[in-house]
């Protein structure tokens, strides 16, 4: 295989992956905002998902979410282009949030008119959290492997459509507060005493159905994945808002329900969670062709 220059990858942090698996891949995640009572922290920087779901959960705190500014991309390829002339920045679906997906490209733009001779590609993910992040992940590990950009690119848009996301909710009090999937907050009237389980695939948020208590939704979750991999090696994102002994079980059942090629346990991206609430439980799935 022909070796190219190391190709840069930069993923906002709506995207869920474990801090420790971000790191060795090489990822540079740009931090959306989290507002609580006024007060900004920037996710991942200032706070974590654990504090920020444990301050979620305190008496009359109001919590919401802004996306990352174009200067905090910009700042990203900045520190990229010290080390490769050429960048891959993936991000939330715009059909859930257009911020991040606006902010890069004029962030793009930007770092072009500072250096000419960067060649940056801003990727919809047309996915959200885990989704993402293993969006994100196989962009890093491609160019790892000495891949081109334009090779790196060509392989997420055939990636993008496999990967599959369903995760259910605790409680829908956040969700009646919340503003920002629209969508998926219209159900919240005809869903009291349900843990609707959803499905966020290519920029839609779709109800899959609808358990009455967690254990049930747990298993119907499962279900679902084990229906739609098969016997084929699968790559799974367990993921929890605040919800760890559950994600432990989920982790286990998962195990022993899939072929995991790989499988690991992150926490629920507080961009999301901060509308969705603490205690919601998913898998962010795909399988190998």
């Amino acid at each position: 295989m022909v070796q190219h220059p190391r190709v840069a990858v930069v993923v906002d942090s709506s995207s869920c992956l474990p801090r420790d698996i971000q790191e060795a891949s090489g990822i540079t995640v740009v931090p959306h905002q989290l507002i609580a009572d006024g007060k900004v922290y920037r996710d991942g920087v200032d706070i974590g998902p654990r504090e920020f779901y444990q301050l979620q959960q305190s008496n009359g705190v109001v919590t919401t979410t802004s996306g990352p500014s174009p200067q905090a991309f910009l700042e990203a390829f900045q520190k990229a282009a010290s080390e490769t002339q050429k960048v891959i920045c993936i991000t939330l679906s715009p059909r859930f949030s257009a911020t991040s997906y606006d902010s890069a490209h004029i962030a793009a733009r930007m770092a072009r008119e500072q250096r000419p001779d960067l060649e940056i590609r801003v990727i919809d993910s047309r996915a959200a959290a885990g989704a993402e992040g293993f969006i994100a992940l196989e962009a890093s590990r491609a160019s790892l492997r000495g891949e081109g950009l334009s090779e790196i690119v060509s392989q997420l848009e055939a990636l993008i459509p496999r990967v599959q996301l369903l995760a259910f909710l605790d409680t829908l009090h956040y969700l009646g507060k919340s503003g920002k999937i629209t969508k998926v907050k219209a159900w919240a009237g005809t869903l009291l005493g349900f843990k609707p389980l959803t499905e966020l695939s290519q920029g839609e948020a779709r109800l899959v159905a609808k358990p009455r208590s967690r254990a049930k939704a747990m298993e119907q979750l499962l279900g679902i994945a084990v229906e739609r991999m098969g016997d084929s090696p699968s790559h799974v994102n367990v993921m929890h808002a605040n919800a760890l002994q559950d994600a432990q079980e989920l982790y286990e059942r998962t195990q022993r329900a899939l072929n995991c090629r790989e499988i690991f346990i992150s926490e629920f991206t507080p961009v999301m969670g901060a509308h969705t609430g603490p205690g919601l439980l998913g898998l962010a799935f795909y399988s190998d062709l």
